[in-house]
């Protein structure tokens, strides 16, 4: 009997397939000659309307009964009603019957949705009669959104025209709801997206200021005209003219960048990455110019336009707000005023009709006013806000008179609503007024993986980060509410990446920069001084508490003296803390802030009382006694209390004080009971990273050769990615080291799988010969773009300085599977023994810390020695695994 073969593909979708083809290609041709993105889109909505066409009306022929199409249309929405497609785009369709005949069209939908699909679209496909369709939008602002951008492609007219004054009529009656659910579902996939539109990769689509908010302003304008054309949105709805422009500028922008992306990838993509930035700056023709990239000039064309549009449907949304009566009424008569033009309500801040054309003019007494809505908590009244962005825009740059500088500190000394103003004073370009090299900042790429925004969009998020320690319950919290002149800190956060760009250290830089600015805005010398010593210093904590020994006296005493003040000493830790919160999601790790907690309130401590870390303070020596006493239940004829003894007495203050009594109680126990030359393994989850935590100690540690490469070996060769790593060596010949690895998306049951690795771990250990390591390939051959937009090269240095007996070696390189091992078995292959070790990893970063000495105990010192070492270390980084 012949197997049942598959209907053969119908001429009328061959032919389609083909037109689609050669259409497309024509397009992309008439898009690399110049075409814009608007004629592009309509070119290719002209194109598929066509094609879509062509099958209906063939569907319609080859179906035996037609007639229940007679009394339907066919209508395109979303992006396909919008007349805006991009290559690659869905279209999205609907088919309105009338009620009753939905079941009589199956037939038709059937075979009409097949060839459709054949022919090579992608489509969105629904039946829905008129009734279905409005109250399918009224509950959905998805559909809604969609629906709004009807357009009619077959059918009645007549019909059409019913059905979207339905549409049109129940959205204006349902105006404040609608507004309020499609700002929401906006809100929403901002938030996945990208809250800020100066992202390093943002989606052209969905992050802030992008396509998705031109269209969120059609979408509001439906529900309260009726109205999407923005030229009638214009006349109809009180959208200015001049945003008008701007968003049709920025339109015209986003539509080629995203044709051009689509082209490029021959699908639908949306992320303009670095090596797709690089790409197209060189396809259309940006030079390098000006200390700028080519690129950089790219995208600060794309972020000009982002800020229009953000600004534009942020303007538009609140103009079409209709605040109830009682609370205008509430706002006017319980205001009250602050001064001769300004008034403060319940609800807002605003400045008097009569005075806000010329107060509009002047830069001191905007700051004045920003700086009451800061101290007060009010939102500025969209009317006083509007005026003021028009006359501060079109002011130039000019020379900052000491109240405007007097004023913006006022700004700064409260937390309040800080970076929401801050971010309206960039818009406005007000900030490169008070900070000139502000203006340099703006839309600064970072080429790396590790920053997800600008440098200036990062420097005012990481004030809107320390703010929010304002409420936090926490050591950091308790800090930054101590700190009693916050305006310092605050500025030291705007100032603190400035310096980005140039040849020399940014941090130097940027201390030069906050010398010349601060007395501009007012600040006295001893407070200008502060400000500057804080940018100087602002990456010391984080380097200090992720690469060196925090229970060490001297890391903690050359810190102290480094920082030399306690008033620093708080200013450091909170500015570390939110530096690194704004570089990106995930960045800020509970491990990473920990060990920033640990430096702190070590230095605190000794800054305080003049006791080093190494010391047993009392709160240390309680711990250590309720261990012991707790170590008395395990004792036993196979493991005597003087075992254990020795086991806790190994243990440094900074070990003692991570864990409770009855943990550390629970784990000297296991340790004091291993057999000589033995290994043991434990783990614990962290839940809140989706990271594992294993803890490797081994006796008799200096009799396993290359035992940090062991390990680190079996970590990549179970495809278990470390994150960060913390080896240690204790009296007598103890190594107890620490891993923390991103938990694998595969393990249907992880607690059982880390039990069986960590077996696995220490019979490597245990064995006497070492096992042949294999290394998965994860990552793919787009890494080679990577390496395009990404040229910083393998870094490694070494410090004799810091320690007598060791020398601090630094590795810092970009992961790749089998990076850590490569590096380790390195290090054991020149017989360097690593006595501490702390490896940190962010998405394609690495950064390791060792201090090493040769096998006699000796420091590298030598040159030809450091640069034979280094030399291995950089060709093993940059192996491929295998």
């Amino acid at each position: 009997m012949p197997s049942p073969t598959r209907p053969s593909i119908r001429p009328a979708v061959v032919d389609a397939r083909e037109r689609l083809k050669a259409g497309r290609e024509r397009i992309r041709q008439h898009h690399q000659s110049g075409l814009s993105g608007v004629q592009v889109c309509t070119s290719l909505t002209d194109l598929v309307d066509g094609i879509v066409l062509s099958l209906w009306n063939a569907t319609l022929r080859s179906v035996e009964d037609p007639t229940p199409a007679a009394n339907s249309v066919l209508v395109a929405h979303g992006g396909f009603g919008r007349r805006d497609l991009a290559p690659y785009s869905d279209v999205d369709l609907m088919l309105v019957p009338n009620p009753g005949q939905q079941d009589a069209l199956l037939p038709i939908v059937s075979q009409f949705t097949r060839d459709i699909f054949d022919a090579g679209l992608q489509l969105g496909f629904t039946v829905r009669t008129q009734a279905e369709a409005n109250s399918w939008a009224w509950k959905d602002a998805t559909v809604f959104s969609s629906l709004s951008e009807s357009r009619l492609l077959s059918g009645s007219i007549q019909i059409y025209k019913r059905y979207f004054r339905s549409l049109q009529k129940g959205a204006i009656r349902r105006q404040h709801s609608l507004i309020e659910a499609v700002c929401e579902a906006r809100r929403i996939e901002r938030h996945k997206w990208g809250e800020t539109n100066y992202l390093l990769s943002p989606n052209i689509k969905r992050s802030r200021g992008g396509l998705r908010d031109i269209q969120l302003i059609r979408w509001i304008g439906f529900a309260s005209t009726g109205e999407t054309d923005l030229i009638r949105l214009v006349r109809l709805a009180g959208f200015p003219v001049d945003d008008y422009h701007r968003v049709q500028a920025a339109q015209q922008f986003m539509l080629r960048l995203r044709n051009e992306l689509h082209f490029s990838y021959a699908k639908n993509q949306d992320i303009l990455d670095r090596a797709a930035q690089l790409a197209i700056a060189k396809r259309w023709g940006y030079v390098d110019k000006d200390s700028h990239l080519a690129v950089e000039w790219l995208m600060k064309d794309y972020f000009e336009h982002s800020r229009n549009v953000r600004y534009a449907v942020a303007h538009f949304r609140a103009t079409s707000e209709r605040n109830p009566l009682l609370a205008r009424s509430i706002n006017r008569i319980f205001s009250k005023s602050l001064d001769k033009d300004i008034r403060l309500g319940p609800y807002e801040i605003w400045v008097r009709d009569s005075a806000l054309e010329e107060f509009s003019q002047s830069l001191s007494r905007v700051l004045q006013l920003m700086a009451y809505a800061n101290r007060h908590q009010r939102r500025i009244a969209h009317k006083t806000w509007q005026q003021i962005r028009l006359a501060m825009m079109a002011q130039p740059l000019e020379t900052l008179d000491y109240k405007a500088g007097r004023q913006f500190l006022s700004l700064l000394s409260h937390p309040g609503h800080l970076p929401s103003l801050l971010r309206r004073l960039h818009e406005l370009r007000v900030l490169e007024k008070l900070i000139p090299d502000m203006r340099r900042a703006r839309g600064m790429l970072e080429f790396n993986q590790y920053h997800k925004y600008t440098v200036d969009a990062h420097s005012i998020r990481a004030v809107e980060a320390a703010t929010q320690f304002a409420t936090e319950k926490s050591l950091p919290g308790d800090v930054y509410r101590e700190i009693a002149d916050k305006r310092l800190l605050h500025l030291a956060l705007l100032l603190h990446d400035l310096g980005k760009g140039y040849d020399e250290d940014h941090c130097i830089v940027g201390q030069r920069l906050a010398l010349e600015t601060c007395p501009r805005l007012g600040l006295d010398e001893a407070s200008s001084k502060l400000v500057a010593k804080l940018i100087f210093l602002h990456l010391e904590m984080n380097n200090t508490s992720s690469q060196h020994d925090l229970s060490d006296p001297e890391i903690v005493s050359k810190f102290a003296a480094t920082v030399g003040s306690r008033q620093i000493l708080d200013m450091l830790l909170i500015h570390s803390l939110a530096d690194m919160q704004a570089v990106g999601p995930e960045v800020l790790t509970d491990w990473k802030r920990r060990l920033l907690e640990e430096l702190y309130i070590r230095t605190r401590k000794f800054l305080d009382s003049g006791n080093l870390p190494g010391e047993m303070d009392e709160a240390t020596t309680k711990k250590k006694q309720e261990v012991l006493e707790i170590l008395s239940d395990f004792a036993s004829d196979a493991t005597p209390l003087t075992d254990l003894e020795h086991v806790l007495d190994s243990l440094n203050p900074l070990m003692l004080q991570r864990h409770d009594a009855k943990t550390l109680a629970e784990q000297v126990s296991i340790v004091a009971g291993l057999a000589p030359e033995t290994s043991t393994c434990w783990f614990r989850p962290i839940k809140d990273q989706d990271s594992t935590e294993f803890t490797l100690v081994r006796v008799d540690q200096s009799k396993v050769r290359g035992l940090f490469a062991l390990a680190t070996g079996t970590f990549a060769s179970n495809r278990l990615e470390i994150q960060h790593a913390e080896v240690a060596t204790l009296a007598p010949d103890i190594a107890w080291d620490t891993f923390v690895v991103q938990n694998p998306s595969h393990l249907p049951k992880p607690d059982a799988w880390f039990a069986k690795f960590g077996e696995q771990l220490c019979n490597n250990l245990d064995q006497q010969t070492v096992p042949e390591f294999s290394f998965p390939k994860v990552w793919n051959s787009g890494a080679g773009e990577s390496e395009a937009v990404l040229p910083l090269p393998t870094r490694v240095t070494f410090d004799n300085d810091t320690f007598e007996k060791y020398t601090v070696l630094s590795l810092f390189a970009y992961d790749r599977p089998g990076l850590l091992y490569a590096i380790a078995k390195t290090l054991a292959d020149a017989s360097l023994l690593v006595h501490f070790a702390k490896i940190s990893t962010h998405l394609d970063q690495v950064m390791d810390v060792f201090y090493i000495t040769d096998r006699e105990g000796n420091r590298i010192l030598t040159p030809e020695k450091q640069q034979e070492l280094e030399d291995s270390l950089i060709e093993a980084a940059g192996r491929s695994s295998s």
